[in-house]
């Protein structure tokens, strides 16, 4: 039975998100083409797929056990996390003194995309993903005496998003942290609203801020352009099943595990994919781009329902109030609303792996509680 709660559902958010950026393209000024079949059947088909599997995982009753959370793991987490504060400030000295001719803003970009002259990758290090499992520990499961640090490690992820100057980032921390309170019933629709609209202006700023632009209406419609509507028109130039290799992007953790490990000498694809220049100078190309490129509209016929399939079985568990299961659909709801934008669950999968893991620790040495079915 869908109740109010369920406004921030895998079926509803894919729904809306979509019918956001269709209205978008109708209704803004823009200079783009009209989109094109490619895009509308591909819309059509992944939509649907999302949403048929999503609700049918949750139409389903499941038996289980809710683990609990270990509290001397969580509190190992937290120092843990303090101690290794120290190295985001290496990674901000040595970004703002690289030999780049660019804003400190800029620098520090770049530094996070691997671009810069900085040792290591910062962009997703294991600290941060151990900030944000903890983050989430401490927020869901805050009481009086833990309240102080759900706040410390909210701050430190934010701090690490401005440091790499990531909007990817600090939309995650927002919707994370609106999606948990959400549930807990901290917040209401209408706090859902304001935050949601809160978040967008400071996601503008921070751009403007990268940039070095002065905000202001025109430059304002130039990103939503950029990071709304210009996904459309790229997709409709990916060209259907021409991948090198065989699912070389939907797969693309088995290629980097079999080349590092030296079984195979074909290179895994970047995550950060082509830019084009015609008909829009993007590399954005919404979350349809590795389905299709790899198998057509086959591709996203397959995978819609079965990662809709997913998503639902994890938000069905988060309904019936497993606290683990809460967590990982908080951090799954900002793949949900990025879907016009990008892919991002089977191009970062490693990195899910590592924050699914780290989450998953406490609730190992926790123990269970039966849970209602």
């Amino acid at each position: 039975m869908f109740s109010r709660k369920d406004i921030l559902s895998p079926a509803v958010l894919t729904a809306f998100v979509w019918l956001f950026a269709f209205i978008c393209y109708l209704i803004l000024p823009h200079s783009l083409p009209p989109m094109g079949q490619q895009s509308l059947i591909g819309v059509g088909l992944w939509a649907t797929g999302m949403v048929i599997g999503s609700l049918l995982m949750q139409s389903f009753r499941y038996n289980h056990h809710s683990m609990q959370v270990d509290k001397h793991i969580c509190g190992i987490y937290f120092w843990v996390s303090l101690a290794c504060l120290p190295l985001l400030f290496v990674f901000v000295y040595q970004a703002l003194n690289a030999n780049i001719d660019a804003s400190p803003a800029m620098r520090l970009r770049l530094a996070a995309l691997g671009n810069g002259q900085v040792d290591g990758a910062a962009y997703s290090p294991l600290y941060y993903v151990l900030w944000l499992s903890t983050y989430l520990l401490y927020l869901y499961d805050a009481d009086r005496q833990h309240w102080l640090r759900a706040l410390i490690m909210g701050i430190l992820t934010l701090v690490f998003g401005i440091a790499t100057m990531s909007k990817l980032l600090i939309l995650n921390l927002g919707v994370m942290t609106m999606v948990v309170l959400f549930h807990k019933e901290v917040i209401r629709f209408r706090h859902l609203v304001i935050g949601a609209t809160t978040l967008a202006v400071v996601l503008l700023v921070f751009h403007a801020i990268r940039q070095a632009r002065s905000l202001d209406g025109e430059y304002s419609a130039f990103v939503v352009e950029q990071y709304v509507l210009r996904n459309f028109a790229a997709f409709d130039t990916v060209h259907s099943s021409s991948s090198e290799h065989w699912g070389e992007n939907v797969f693309r953790i088995f290629y980097a595990v079999t080349y590092k490990l030296g079984i195979s000498s074909i290179e895994p694809v970047e995550t950060l994919l082509p830019w084009i220049t015609q008909p829009v100078n993007t590399n954005t190309y919404t979350c349809l781009y590795p389905f299709y490129k790899d198998f057509g509209y086959w591709g996203i016929a397959f995978f819609a329902p079965v990662l809709g399939g997913l998503i639902g079985w994890v938000y069905k568990r988060c309904r019936q109030g497993d606290l683990f299961f809460s967590m990982l659909y908080a951090y799954f709801s900002t793949m949900l609303i990025i879907e016009f934008d990008a892919e991002v669950f089977f191009t970062n999968l490693a990195g899910h792996i590592k924050f699914i893991a780290l989450l998953a620790l406490p609730f190992l040495f926790g123990g269970y509680k039966k849970a209602e079915v």
